[in-house]
């Protein structure tokens, strides 16, 4: 490995401001070159020319996914920009991505598995039933991936503003870790969408992402209509899940109190039917109160 050969920087800039003079050949090669910072070189060129022109980057789609799996994490996270650039119109050359981007959703570095959601999230869209055999792997992130630790706020008062100031400073962390966590929540409403029996013998596994407090209100919301589907296919099946629904009719969010009254419809829960009275004489939402009313009626008429 030759580390003495200068790191053309000055292609990065040029890929901004004029990519139409990047010889994609000598992007190639460093590529190809076994030293990992010449290789990242080469993918941050390609965002460049991928901003510009997709087209153009997709004969080196493959070299770009070899890239997925480099022990280079700001690498790792370049190949999978570069895909998510890629993704939308050509889902079908990105799809053989799919393991090693969904592996790399558990990234230890937010920035970096925020990059591999946007490129699955790009993909679930088109090809969804590419996802079914990463099941386990989505409840797995959902349920134990890693997150953004929060710090205790201080006893000191004096420290305040410095923990005021180091929260400022993690909240974009914060937001990639709960957008990449929304993604794979997302993509598992499509694998139920597809395929409602795997996920209705993995139902009772998705429950304590419902538990989580802390959970954004759109994962907590997509794992709802995930037990949507399986209640759909099955009323039965979904029966491990309906004390969590009773519990987020009281959720503080009215996106998720909606899809709970939904799933409970399409459950045809009985026992839900005063609960649901309940949430159409109090809730706070008129759309909600009247969803409740309506969804009420329906179980009470088709009891």
């Amino acid at each position: 490995m030759n580390r003495t050969k200068e790191v053309p920087l000055h292609l990065v800039d040029t890929a901004k401001s004029d990519p139409d003079a990047i010889d994609l050949e000598e992007i190639e090669a460093l590529l190809d070159d076994d030293w990992e910072e010449m290789r990242n070189t080469g993918l941050k060129v390609l965002v460049g020319v991928a901003v510009d022109d997709p087209d153009r980057v997709v004969a080196l789609v493959d070299d770009v996914i070899d890239c997925l799996d480099e022990s280079y994490g700001i690498a790792r996270s370049h190949a999978a920009l570069v895909l998510s650039l890629l993704a939308e119109d050509h889902a079908d050359l990105v799809e053989p991505a799919i393991p090693q981007l969904v592996e790399n959703l558990t990234d230890e570095t937010p920035m970096y598995r925020y990059r591999s959601a946007r490129a699955v999230a790009l993909l679930a869209e088109s090809t969804p039933g590419s996802f079914v055999e990463h099941t386990d792997e989505l409840i797995e992130l959902l349920v134990d991936g890693p997150t953004v630790s929060k710090p205790n706020p201080p006893d000191d008062p004096s420290r305040r503003a410095e923990f005021q100031e180091q929260m400022k400073q993690l909240e974009p962390d914060f937001a990639r870790s709960a957008a990449t966590k929304e993604v794979a929540a997302n993509v598992l409403v499509e694998v139920a969408r597809e395929d409602p029996a795997l996920c209705t013998e993995r139902l009772e596994a998705l429950l304590p992402v419902l538990r989580n407090d802390d959970e954004v209100p759109h994962v907590r919301g997509a794992v709802i209509d995930v037990i949507r589907y399986v209640a759909t296919a099955d009323s039965d099946a979904s029966d491990v899940a309906i004390d969590a629904l009773l519990e987020h009719l009281e959720d503080d969010t009215t996106l998720v109190r909606a899809r709970a009254i939904r799933a409970l419809g399409f459950a045809e829960i009985t026992d839900a039917i005063e609960p649901l009275r309940t949430v159409a004489e109090s809730d706070p939402d008129e759309d909600v109160r009247d969803l409740a009313a309506e969804t009420a009626d329906w179980i009470e008429a088709n009891a």
